[in-house]
Parts: structure tokens; C-alpha cells; sequence
């Protein structure tokens, strides 16, 4: 085997001979020296330019021949040329089992044609030093989908692999960067063939079956055009997919079957749950939710790798988010001299009151304000220095599918990229849809678009919410009205579907913060459409899995609404009464201060008495004979000490006393004589403050319970974990000590009320069970304030005495919801089929008008593809498919082909006559959540059940 001798990074495989005239004719001119950056980006440039756009019909042709690469290729390159300008390009040949010498001449066809022809790709667009075998690409970019991409260990594993043949490879680092640019370029071409073939769908399939032919005497030319475009020259291709910008706003469009309008082919293709049927009486149509993660950052390199765009790329251009924010400053400078002048004419008015649009108080609007570092623009959750791209914002149904990407290179989580998510997905939904909007501080987001205007256009169609696990962060006026479990519409859609997916991209965190710029983009856009492929697979599953366990809710809950023994219409009633008196702005601020001066008057009371004693207790040791000389003495020097101290505590209760109003003064009186009323104001104290320490505790948590579904970690990982689990450990006592003093004074007020000396109508507040303290759920009695109310204005009102009641709320409200989840999993289910039934259709519409056979070959395969999600969708929705067509567009005859050969090729032995659906039915539904959780990831990992 001959060994390359022209360059000092050519390896020893096996060399190939390639006779290039069109090289020949740059070797006499002279240019100045390139910079390492200009190559690299110039060789970019030619790869997305020339080489990718010219290889889509080989490659399509390779994969027909090869059939998907099951058989190796033969080689297949130009006779040897006998032109004056023709030279020889060595190269090395990386495959798995042989070597091989290639002659080809560059006049006819390019090399990187020729050797992809012959199964190869190689490592440079135009004059290549090794080529590797596209299966063992194939391999590599499959397997870099399930793990972390690692170049430097692949390539030194299949160094020593090649080594233990006898293989020896010359040079410091041989592989490595050539094998890494194959293989970047391969990945590239796979998407980019995946993209042409899709486009080629939507335009000659969706075409037919719009009937855009019919009765058009043009027709037959765009027909034959149609059919003769893959064997036009690549000029017009590269022209297609070598532009700057390739990511293009996708439009609407109206169904093939019906001519409902409907949601964008880009978001069909994203969710078909969601966004594949045309009809949704439901209200919010869909449901989506927003988070920002902040692990997935940029490290900063002073300059950014040649643009490469993933062709179906997730990601919102840069340039929309600088348009939305850029209008989000103009918007609110232009509102805050306006805001100031208003501020300084209600400066004395500082009542509580209701915002416009607002359906809670402005007091508990500032509260969940100062609650969470999301909604302060200003606040830093990531780290000044050192990153270009400081964290990733994104938008994702509740199926686990992503939708939109943005990122983010400020330091907070500014509103504008939230707002730029969801003006591109209002963008391409039709105008009568609704949206359900689930973010971790939407009371705060609707705030800011009610205020300044933000997304006028859109915001009559959104239902706000909060998700589930920031809820205890807002105060309770705001759980009452933007919970999801207590807001119509949501169902049981928790809004943790990112938490999910950004757990599902947690091991390409390491990889991607020293990656390129557009490395970094490219790898989360492959990443992202495999996960979203998985969710598709388990589409069946997902519906199966969630309508079992809805029924099992549902009849747990419906048992506890009838032991309650109060009807629905009551039960509502009462939750209306709740939610209007406990969502009512707050007594004004004169008040509170009012409140504040009692408090205060209390205090210094209840420190003149103290005193008092002091001034006794030492009057007493000096008049005592059992006292020794050395007590009296002290006692003399303490004793003027607590005079002076006594005085002042009086003359500053007095000044105080006289500074208060008749209203003040009355109800100090009535504190002072009424131990209730004083027992009453220091068990809210106490509470306030149990709400807070149990805040704390919950953000303190809110590390752990976020990658409490991590499988690996790190040592270091770990021991944060364990530190921060015993520091919240070491809070819990003095949590529970304010608890038990809190359940004290609950007995006293109790026993003071049987007693009758509390006032009339007074309740005891309930007391705090120690078992589910540290819950937080929203339904605790932690949350409310029964009973601690300062004015009494008649009986309590029953959903606030009568425990019964309450129960039927709860559970009322729980019945809602999974009558909601229920209806909307139907809804799924049929938008599922109509999405599969209207692709059937438009791929059989363009099978019948394409002529070539490798653009065939690959329709062919995505014909199996849907053959295989229809089998595989077959058993999972057999319980959800009442009241649904049977017809899905295959033919019997195609589905039985398909299933014997889905089920024969499985590695698991699978009863067609066993299939129970209710194995989830006696579980314990905390444990089927948590596993519900597993199976997503394992989803997104391509993990089979076992």
C-alpha cells in the first residue's frame, strides 16, 4: 500500500488517485496569504454553494442503489483523462473494511461527485486528502443524536482500531479534523436532501391536490417542468439553498380534503397533535408554554465559524428579535414620561386597585413581582463575562414537540424574546384560533402588554397561565386566577414540558458552550428535530398513557365529590363568591398604615410593661434582706439605668398615642380589651411570615427538583446537591417552631371563641398539618386566610367555614379539568388522523407525478415511514378511536404488509391478542406521573421500552 508523501497530514489507509483539470488551472497564479479564518470561510462558502447543492441527486441515487446504505456501494468513477492540465489528487479512504485507489477526472464530473457515487465523502469540496464511507457517517451521525458528539474520542478509538489491522496513520493528529469536516459536511447533506425532498412534496403533491391542475392549459407544462426538474443542471439548486438566509416565515395554508383554513405546514410538521387537524372547539385551540434556560450558554470566541443554517432550523432569526426589541424600547420610552407625570399626580393616592384588563389587585401583582428573577429584566441570572450567547428561550407544545427557539445575550430573561415566540406563532395559526400560554410569570408578561401595548393584534386570543411548578411563587389572588389547574381550558397541562425538553438537551451543554457559533445552532437544530421525531413515534402512547390515567383520576375525584354530599351548582357558586372576594383589591394604603400605627402602639406598650417589671423586679432585690451586698449594688446601677429607660418608653408611647387618629384609638381600645383580636393579629404575622420562609425554601428546592430526573451526574453535581439539600434541611426546624407556634395560637383562638369572648361571627383560622407543610400544594390551607381576616361583616360565607364545601371545590374543579383533558385528547387523536390522512394523500399525489428514480427511492421510504407510524399508532389509540373514521388512507393490503414486517422485524415478541389497557389501574398516580416523565426523556433518547 503506497503511502501519501505531498502532505504532512495524509494518513496510510489506502490512496486514491484523482486526475483534477480544473485544479491544474489555479497552480501558476499567486495570492496573497489567507488567514485560517478567510479559508475556513471560503471552503464553507463552497461547500453550501457548489458541492452540497450538486450532491443532493447522487446521494439520492447512492441511497436507491445502496438501498438506505444496506449494501455496500461499487465504485463508480470517470475513465481516466487524457487532458495536458489533468494531475493526480491522493486520497485516503476510511472504511471499515477495505482500501482503494480511485482515478477520475474532473473535466466530466466533480471528485466529490464521483466519490460519493462510489459510497465515499470526502473531507474538502474540491481537492480532498481522505474520504470516508457514508455508512460509517450514517453511523456516527446517528449515534452523535443520542450522545454527546465527541470527535476527539471516535477518532482515536478508530485510530487504534485501524492500528490493530496494521493500518498505520502518520501525523500528530491525522483524523480528527478531516473526519470532523466529513462528517459536518455529510450531516449537512442529509438535511439539506431531506429539505429538497420535502419541498419538492409540498410543492408538486399539495399542488395536485389543491386541484390547481384542472382545466389549465398551462398545466401540462408546469407538469412536465415538475417532472424534469431533478434532471436540470445544479445551478438552480445551489441558487436555492446556497442563500444567506434560509430561514423564511412559513404562511398558512387551507386543507387539501376540506379547505379549512389551518395552521402552517411548519408547525403541522412540528406537532401533528396539535396543529394537524382544521377544526378545535375547544377554547384556548391550543395549548404552548415558554421557558428560558440558562445552562445552555456560549462561550464568547471574538468571532464566529462560517454561517451554516440548519435547513429546518428552529431557531427565530436574529434579526426579528432585534426588530421586537427594538420596538419594545421605543414602545416604553416613549410611555414613561407620560408614566412619570401620572405617578407624580397620584402620589397621594396609593389605594389598591384593579389595573385595566387586570383580574387581580395591583398588590398582588407586585408581590409575584418581587417573587421571581424572571420577571426583573434587570436582574442577572447568568454570568456577565465570558459568553456571546448567555442562554436559549423556547416555545413547546405539550406533547414534548419544540416549536420556536430564540437566544438570549442578555443578562435577564427580557420580555421582548417571549413576545418575539409568541408573535411567530400567532403568525402562522389562523386568525380564529386561540392560544393557551402557559410562563413561569404571565401574570406579569399579560401586565406588561395590557400596559404598553405589546402584541395588540393577538392579545383577545390568549388564555394566560402560570405553570404548575412556579405557581407557589404568586400570591394566592393570582393561583386563584392563573393556576392551570383552576383555570379553564388547560386541562391537566402543567407547563413542565420544558423542564422536559431542556433535560432531553442537558448532555449537549458541555459540547455546545466550546462549539462554533453556528456549530452551536446546527447541533441543537438536529438534536431538537430528532427529539420532536421520537415524540411523533409515541404519539399512540402518549394519548393511551394520558387518557388512562384521566379516567382513573376522574373516578377517584368523582367518588370524593359525592362524599362531599353538596351539588354542582352549589359548588360553583361558592368558587365564584371565592374567587370574586378573594381577588378584591386590598384596603388602601392609609389603612395599612393606620394598621401599622396600631401595631407600632402595641409594641410600645407591651415594652412599658416590660420595663415596668424590670423597674419591680430590681426594686424588689434592694428592699430583699436575702440579697447580698454585691446584688445590691448592681441592682442600684441597673435600677436608674431601667428609670431612664421606662421614662423615654413613656414619653415615645405618648407622643405616639397622641399622633393617632379617633379610629386608631378605638381600636387599640378594642385590642387591648379583646385577647382574640390580639391572638388573631400575631397568628397573621406569623403566617406572612411562614409564607415567606416557605418561599425561600421552595426556590432553594427548585435546583434539586429540576434534575431530580437526571440519570448521570457529575461528583461535583452531586455534592451542590447534597449541599444544598442539607442546607434546606437545616432551615426545616425553625420552620416547623413557627408552625407550631402558629397551631398554638390557632387552639387558643378556639378555645377563646367556645369561650365567647371572641367577637360575633369570628372563625378560628385552620390549623397547618406538619405532614404536608413542605408540600406546597396549591390547595393547602398554608394559602389561606381563614379566619384571619380583621373585619367581621356577618357570618363566614361556606366556602370558607364548611369544610364539606371546600371539598366539593376541590374537587369540582378537579372534574373540570379532566373532562377538559379528556375532550382535548380526542381532539388530538383526530387532528392526528387527519394530519396522516392529508400526508397519505399528498404523497400518493406525488409519487404519481415524479419521474426520477432516486427522488422516487426516497418517497418510496417515506411512504414505509408513515406505513410504520400508522402501525405503530394502530394499538395505543384502539381505546381512543371512539367516535373517530377508521379510514387513515392505506389500503388493507398496505397495512397488513406493514405490520407483518413491523412485527416480524422486532426484536420483542408481541401478543396480538393480549393488549391490556388497563395496567396503569390500581397504581399509585404519583408514580405513573414520575414514569409518564421517564418515558419522555427515554422518548426524545430513542430508548424502546422495554
Amino acid at each position: 500500500m503506497p503511502a501519501n508523501d505531498r502532505r504532512d497530514d495524509e494518513n496510510e489507509d489506502s490512496n486514491v488517485t484523482v486526475f483534477n483539470a480544473s485544479i491544474a488551472q489555479k497552480d501558476g497564479a499567486t495570492s496573497r496569504t489567507r488567514s485560517s479564518r478567510e479559508k475556513k470561510e471560503e471552503q464553507a462558502q463552497n461547500w453550501l454553494r457548489k458541492v452540497i447543492p450538486s450532491l443532493l441527486h447522487p446521494y439520492m441515487e447512492l441511497l436507491r442503489e445502496s438501498e438506505s446504505l444496506r449494501i455496500a456501494p461499487t465504485l463508480k468513477v470517470d475513465e481516466r483523462c487524457s487532458c495536458i492540465r489533468a494531475h493526480e489528487l491522493k486520497l485516503v479512504i476510511v472504511r471499515f473494511d477495505s482500501s482503494l485507489t480511485v482515478p477520475c477526472c474532473t473535466d466530466s464530473t466533480p471528485v466529490a461527485t464521483q466519490l460519493l457515487r462510489s459510497g465515499l465523502f470526502p473531507c474538502a469540496p474540491y481537492c480532498p486528502t481522505l474520504a470516508v464511507d457514508v455508512r460509517m457517517l450514517d453511523f456516527v451521525a446517528r449515534l452523535y443524536l443520542r450522545i454527546a458528539p465527541n470527535h476527539t474520542a471516535w477518532c482515536s478509538a478508530l485510530e487504534d482500531f485501524l492500528g490493530a489491522q496494521g493500518y498505520r496513520l502518520i501525523g500528530t493528529d491525522p483524523l480528527r479534523r478531516r473526519f470532523s469536516n466529513a462528517l459536518q459536511w455529510f450531516i449537512s447533506l442529509q438535511h439539506m436532501t431531506t429539505k429538497y425532498v420535502k419541498d419538492h412534496v409540498t410543492k408538486v403533491g399539495r399542488r395536485e391536490s389543491q386541484e390547481y391542475t384542472q382545466d389549465d392549459p398551462g398545466n401540462e407544462t408546469d407538469r412536465a417542468d415538475i417532472q424534469s426538474r431533478p434532471a436540470r443542471t445544479n445551478s438552480a439548486v445551489a441558487n436555492r439553498y446556497s442563500r444567506e438566509d434560509q430561514s423564511t416565515t412559513p404562511t398558512l395554508s387551507t386543507s387539501a380534503l376540506s379547505g379549512v383554513p389551518r395552521a402552517s405546514g411548519y408547525l403541522r410538521s412540528r406537532c401533528p397533535l396539535c396543529f394537524g387537524g382544521t377544526t378545535n372547539p375547544n377554547t384556548p385551540t391550543v395549548l404552548v408554554c415558554v421557558d428560558a434556560c440558562f445552562t445552555q450558554k456560549h462561550n464568547d470566541q471574538h468571532g464566529k465559524d462560517p454561517r451554516r443554517v440548519h435547513p429546518d432550523t428552529f431557531f427565530i432569526p436574529p434579526e426579528k428579535v432585534k426588530e421586537m426589541e427594538d420596538l419594545v424600547e421605543s414602545i416604553r420610552q416613549s410611555g414613561e414620561k407620560k408614566r412619570r407625570k401620572q405617578q407624580d399626580n397620584d402620589e397621594d393616592d396609593n389605594d389598591d386597585f384593579m389595573e385595566p384588563g387586570m383580574n387581580i389587585p395591583k398588590s398582588a401583582l407586585d408581590g409575584c413581582n418581587t417573587s421571581f428573577t424572571a420577571s426583573d429584566e434587570g436582574r442577572s441570572k447568568s454570568r456577565a463575562k465570558g459568553y456571546d450567547e448567555r442562554a436559549l428561550a423556547g416555545m413547546f407544545c405539550p406533547h414534548g414537540n419544540s416549536l420556536f427557539m430564540v437566544t438570549m445575550t442578555s443578562l435577564g430573561e427580557k420580555q421582548h424574546y417571549i413576545l418575539v415566540l409568541l408573535q411567530a406563532l400567532f403568525e402562522q395559526i389562523p386568525t380564529k384560533w386561540t392560544v393557551g400560554f402557559l410562563y413561569d410569570v404571565a401574570c406579569q408578561l399579560k401586565r406588561s402588554c395590557l400596559k404598553w401595548g405589546f402584541l395588540s393584534s393577538y392579545i383577545d386570543r390568549i388564555v394566560w397561565g402560570v405553570s404548575v411548578f412556579h405557581a407557589y411563587g404568586h400570591q394566592w389572588p393570582c393561583q386563584l386566577i392563573y393556576h392551570p389547574r383552576k383555570c379553564k381550558g388547560f386541562g391537566f397541562c402543567d407547563g413542565e414540558t420544558c423542564e422536559r425538553c431542556w433535560h432531553a438537551l442537558s448532555r449537549l451543554i458541555a459540547y455546545t458552550r466550546v462549539a462554533g457559533y453556528y456549530v452551536r445552532l446546527y447541533t441543537l437544530d438536529a438534536q431538537l428535530n430528532f427529539n420532536n421525531q421520537q415524540a411523533l413515534l409515541n404519539a399512540g402512547k402518549w394519548l393511551q398513557r394520558k387518557l388512562q390515567l384521566c379516567i382513573q383520576r376522574h373516578q377517584n375525584t368523582q367518588q370524593e365529590f359525592n362524599e362531599a354530599g353538596i351539588s354542582l351548582e352549589v359548588a360553583r357558586e361558592q368558587w365564584k363568591l371565592q374567587v370574586t372576594l378573594q381577588t378584591k383589591p386590598l384596603p388602601t394604603q392609609r389603612k395599612n398604615a393606620a394598621k401599622k400605627a396600631v401595631e407600632e402602639t402595641l409594641r410600645l406598650q407591651k415594652a412599658v410593661e416590660v420595663l415596668k417589671l424590670r423597674r419591680k423586679d430590681l426594686e424588689d432585690v434592694l428592699t430583699s434582706s436575702s440579697s447580698s451586698t454585691y446584688q445590691q449594688a448592681m441592682a442600684v446601677d441597673d435600677l436608674e439605668k431601667a428609670k431612664e429607660s421606662l421614662q423615654k418608653a413613656q414619653e415615645k408611647l405618648g407622643r405616639h398615642e397622641r399622633s393617632l387618629g379617633i379610629q386608631e384609638r378605638t381600636q387599640v381600645k378594642k385590642l387591648t380589651k379583646s385577647p382574640f383580636l390580639t391572638k388573631r393579629m400575631n397568628a397573621r404575622a406569623l403566617k406572612m411570615r411562614l409564607w415567606e420562609r416557605l418561599r425561600a425554601r421552595k426556590f432553594e428546592l427548585d435546583r434539586l427538583e429540576r434534575s431530580f430526573r437526571k440519570q448521570h451526574s457529575v461528583h461535583s453535581e452531586q455534592q451542590l446537591n447534597e449541599h444544598t439539600r442539607d442546607s434546606i434541611r437545616r432551615r426545616e426546624p425553625g420552620i416547623s417552631a413557627i408552625a407550631t407556634k402558629y397551631n398554638k395560637l390557632c387552639d387558643e383562638m378556639a378555645t377563646l371563641i367556645r369561650q365567647k369572648k371572641a367577637p360575633k361571627f369570628a372563625v378560628a383560622p385552620k390549623k397547618i398539618e406538619r405532614d404536608t407543610l413542605f408540600d406546597l400544594d396549591v390547595d393547602e390551607d398554608i394559602w389561606q386566610d381563614v379566619g384571619l381576616d380583621e373585619e367581621d361583616a356577618g357570618p363566614p360565607p361556606p366556602w370558607l367555614c364548611d369544610e364539606k364545601v371546600r371539598k366539593a371545590i376541590r374537587a369540582m374543579l378537579e372534574l373540570d379539568r379532566c373532562e377538559e383533558e379528556m375532550s382535548r385528547i380526542r381532539i388530538n387523536r383526530r387532528a392526528l388522523q387527519e394530519w396522516f390522512v392529508d400526508e397519505w394523500e399528498v404523497l400518493k399525489n406525488v409519487v404519481v407525478n415524479t419521474s426520477n428514480q432516486g427522488m422516487s427511492y426516497l418517497l418510496e421510504l417515506r411512504r414505509r415511514y408513515l406505513l410504520k407510524l400508522c402501525i405503530m399508532w394502530e394499538r395505543p389509540l384502539s381505546q381512543v378511536s371512539q367516535g373517530c373514521s377508521g379510514h387513515w388512507g392505506p389500503s388493507m393490503e398496505e397495512l397488513a404488509e406493514a405490520r407483518v414486517e413491523e412485527m416480524t422485524s422486532a426484536v420483542e415478541d408481541l401478543d396480538i391478542n393480549v393488549f391490556e389497557v388497563d395496567f396503569e389501574e390500581g397504581m399509585d398516580a404519583n408514580l405513573i406521573t414520575e414514569l409518564d416523565t421517564i418515558d419522555v426523556v427515554d422518548g426524545f433518547r430513542g430508548v424502546i421500552d422495554d
